[in-house]
């Protein structure tokens, strides 16, 4: 058994006429997104050609952005070995990309990035990039529980709308975490001739839709190109997921670190499936969907922006800032602690209605 980077490594010698692209390359071009391409990738607004992974790698080292590009130390190593195999790949060493597209606006509270890869012999993908290591990420991804839509929903919408200018034909969406919510979603809310032109769209442990968005859009209408993917324990991916038909990868991880791809497992150039998540992501799916969908969005307004305002009194900017340091926790605990007595109530009130869901 092995991961993405082992799956590059193996089949890398194959290529898109010999081999079509799967949901093991749409969760390498998912991956591939966390890096920090934001200065190297041409954006939507340039009109410039497409960037091959040659050059892009190219200009890493000759503008000293490795820093930069692998600015998130969680996964460096990681990323480093992934972009090293797909550059010295013959499947992956003629990709390019273009179209770069981002918005992180404090104020808006939303961490929104998307970009679209050209691969030989196979139609294009726009891939978005799920929540990054920012708490302003995480921020949007507490609200897409009680907002329809989130401002990276609509930026999600729009984008896919302005490419499809661009394209001569069919294409397909991925992306991973929220980044494979928002793949769905710039899909479920297109008009028809931009919706049938999307062949298949790829969900890796993306969070599902509030009951609000489910209640406005035909889902039925893309149901059967949505290929979601979430690992056995997964937290995330079944979070207000109402349609059983996902499929379910083992990992070599344990508990909410399955959520990371990197270890997700593979066999003979195919993920390793199992029947079902397990009993207690089941039972979180169906607790929290279910309580989400009776609660209204008041209480659900509450409860995610007390979890968030605790998160934000840390002073930490970003997740790992947060886990590695004891002023951030003492912080938390101090917030945590003052809470105002209205809101410690409001909070009893609302675990008092969750727990009749479980």
């Amino acid at each position: 058994m092995g991961n993405i980077i082992d799956y590059v490594r193996e089949f890398g010698d194959k290529s898109f006429k010999e081999r079509p692209l799967d949901e093991v390359d749409a969760l390498v071009l998912s991956q591939f997104i966390y890096l920090k391409w934001e200065h190297i990738i041409p954006r939507l607004k340039d009109n410039s050609e497409n960037m091959s992974i040659s050059r892009m790698c190219s200009d890493i080292k000759e503008r000293g952005l490795e820093g930069e590009v692998f600015m998130d130390e969680r996964y460096r190593q990681d990323n480093m070995a992934l972009l090293d195999a797909m550059v010295t790949s013959a499947r992956f060493g003629d990709l390019s990309c273009n179209y770069l597209y981002d918005d992180i606006d404090k104020d808006a509270e939303t961490q929104f990035f998307a970009f679209t890869v050209f691969l030989p012999d196979t139609m294009p993908v726009i891939v978005f990039r799920g929540t990054d290591e920012t708490l302003l990420g995480w921020k949007e991804d507490f609200n897409m529980a009680y907002r329809a839509p989130v401002p990276g929903q609509s930026h999600a919408a729009t984008y896919i709308k302005q490419v499809a200018l661009r394209l001569p034909g069919g294409f397909m969406t991925a992306g991973h975490s929220k980044g494979g919510n928002l793949a769905t979603y710039s899909v479920l809310t297109a008009a028809a001739p931009l919706r049938d032109r999307v062949l298949k769209i790829y969900n890796f442990d993306g969070p599902g839709f509030n009951r609000e968005i489910m209640e406005r859009y035909d889902y039925p209408l893309i149901a059967d190109r949505l290929c979601k993917i979430v690992p056995e324990s997964s937290i995330v991916g079944v979070i207000l997921e109402r349609d059983d038909r996902y499929k379910t990868v083992t990992s070599s991880a344990r508990g909410g670190a399955q959520h990371n791809p990197y270890t997700w497992l593979i066999y003979d150039g195919r993920f390793d499936y199992i029947d079902n998540v397990s009993t207690a992501s089941r039972v979180l799916r169906d607790s929290v969907t279910g309580w989400m969908d009776e609660a209204d969005p008041d209480k659900r307004e509450l409860v995610f922006g007390t979890i968030y305002d605790i998160l934000e009194s840390s002073q930490a900017e970003t997740t790992i800032e947060l886990k590695g340091s004891k002023t951030a926790s003492k912080n938390m605990l101090k917030a945590l602690v003052e809470l105002p007595e209205e809101t410690r109530e409001k909070i009893k009130e609302v675990m008092k209605d969750f727990k009749l869901q479980i």
